[in-house]
């Protein structure tokens, strides 16, 4: 009986491993994307792309670049998936008029189901950004414009608290924090009080420095996030620590749609409108939206506090390193701002700032280089067959292209690792337009782009106008950018000296 329980284990073995061969001898040579080059075990597995999403925390977007300078501007990346670098591929993958679906099991991972970031029919999708897309329009952001100014100014106060002490503040964090700050006031008329922790080491910012990692987790493995997710929060976080910030942050929201929901009067006793006056307004029977829910109000609210904080945050970031780290775009910078903003105790406004040229050069500049979200965004070709980048895509095919590759085209951005806002100067230039992809383009690009844009105007002005920053390194000309900040990982570092300027 023994010896017949040995033999039954090693023929079951057998026989997977056999089918594994089989399907990886099947992708290899007998599937319809076996004509594009590529890693060999790429086409064979999923595996390639986890260990660098997994094991290399986010790596990714960065080997991508390598596998187009082997392979060319067409390149196998998965089983199933097509990855293109020919920067004309952007409009067709993701531009007006395409019928594209999101990956399921790409936005599934930040776990914002029923969020419209990660929806994927269309019709829906387009119902719910009607539904949202007037709160985040330019004529609502100028509204609360005040509102916005009001929180930088705080920001600007507890960065000069640094003078007196003589220690160099994480403008990495600051930057964070103060646009977690806006969006939550904006979004949610409530505070995240970022603005007021030490050192801006807020728990909200924590909490999404440990989520991240496990997004690449749950891409691969979405039987973890439904374990995860779905057992009592007790036990959650001991399985897997880093988990307590996710069910931290869905904790405190879902307390305050909690109260809403309850008493939804309790909406006319904020300061002004939020998310939830235009989730909650009764909409025509003909729109035939679904039922509200707790989940939905949830999913939304999290993926917009996580989407409008870290991304802008991060330009911030970038656009102080690059002007400090050079001289002659930080006193062009100045004298720019100085001209249009001569009593630096007043305010401007944003209309007044996007019309100084200089300033919106440092912002787009500062964008290509942050970029935006970092992994490329994966579609599903359909519902039909479709033409990228001159070659038919089978229906059911998986095409992306990451925005990295757009912007480090030397073709199109020459020296593109030199941080250069005249480029964006030049007769031409609004060609150059076109290929900022930071927030995507389409359908499905980003909702948030007015308040992101009106964020970098008013807080990168602001900064450089009231503070003479400071970096705390001798020269950041001789250290790699990689050693301050590198895109989507953590405990990354940026401090400066603060005083204010002179008059």
């Amino acid at each position: 009986m023994e010896n017949l329980s040995i033999l039954l284990i090693l023929i079951a073995t057998c026989c997977f491993a056999g089918a594994v061969v089989a399907q990886g001898f099947k992708r290899l040579y007998h599937h319809r994307l076996s004509q594009y080059p590529g890693p060999r075990l790429a086409a064979a597995t999923l595996w390639y792309k986890a260990y660098f999403d997994i094991i290399k925390d986010g790596g990714w977007a960065e080997h991508l670049q390598s596998l187009h300078d082997q392979y060319g501007p067409i390149v196998r990346v998965a089983p199933n998936e097509l990855h293109f670098s020919d920067p004309n591929s952007y409009n067709d993958i993701y531009g007006m008029g395409t019928r594209h679906t999101k990956q399921p099991e790409m936005y599934s991972c930040f776990a914002t189901d029923q969020s419209v970031f990660a929806m994927f029919d269309h019709h829906e999708v387009s119902q719910r950004r009607n539904l949202i897309g007037p709160f985040f329009s330019r004529r609502a952001i100028l509204n609360l414009e005040k509102t916005i100014q009001n929180k930088i100014d705080i920001l600007v106060a507890s960065l000069l608290e640094y003078q007196h002490s003589k220690k160099s503040a994480n403008l990495d964090l600051a930057f964070r924090s103060i646009s977690l700050e806006i969006i939550t006031s904006y979004c949610f008329a409530q505070s995240s009080k970022a603005l007021e922790s030490p050192d801006f080491k807020n728990d909200i910012l924590t909490a999404m420095d440990l989520t991240l990692p496990m997004i690449w987790v749950f891409k691969h493995f979405p039987i973890i996030r439904k374990v995860l997710l779905g057992v009592p929060e007790c036990f959650a976080s001991v399985l897997r620590p880093s988990t307590k910030g996710i069910l931290e942050q869905r904790k405190q929201m879902g307390a305050q749609i909690d109260d809403i929901l309850k008493d939804p009067t309790s909406l006319g006793n904020v300061d002004h409108e939020t998310i939830y006056h235009h989730f909650l307004t009764p909409q025509p029977e003909n729109q035939r939206l679904p039922p509200i829910t707790r989940e939905w109000l949830l999913d939304e609210g999290l993926y917009l506090r996580f989407a409008g904080s870290d991304t802008v945050g991060n330009v911030c970031t970038v656009a102080t390193y690059h002007i400090l780290a050079n001289k002659h775009v930080h006193l062009q910078l100045l004298s720019a701002l100085t001209e249009v903003w001569p009593d630096k105790e007043s305010h401007p406004g944003l209309e007044t700032l996007e019309k100084v040229p200089y300033l919106t050069a440092v912002i787009k500049e500062s964008l290509r280089m942050a970029h935006g979200i970092v992994t490329p965004l994966p579609r599903v070709v359909g519902p039909t067959d479709a033409e990228i980048s001159g070659i038919v895509v089978p229906a059911g095919t998986i095409v992306s292209m990451g925005a990295t590759v757009v912007h480090r085209n030397p073709d199109i951005f020459p020296e593109p690792e030199v941080f250069n806002p005249e480029r964006w100067l030049k007769a031409d230039a609004n060609e150059l337009d076109k290929y900022l992809v930071s927030f995507s383009k389409g359908p499905r690009s980003c909702l948030g782009i007015n308040l992101a844009w009106c964020e970098l105007y008013l807080i990168i002005a602001t900064i450089f106008r009231k503070l003479d920053l400071t970096a705390d390194r001798p020269s950041l000309s001789d250290i790699s950018f990689r050693e301050y900040f590198v895109p989507l990982h953590r405990g990354r570092h940026f401090h400066a000296f603060v005083q204010p300027t002179a008059a």
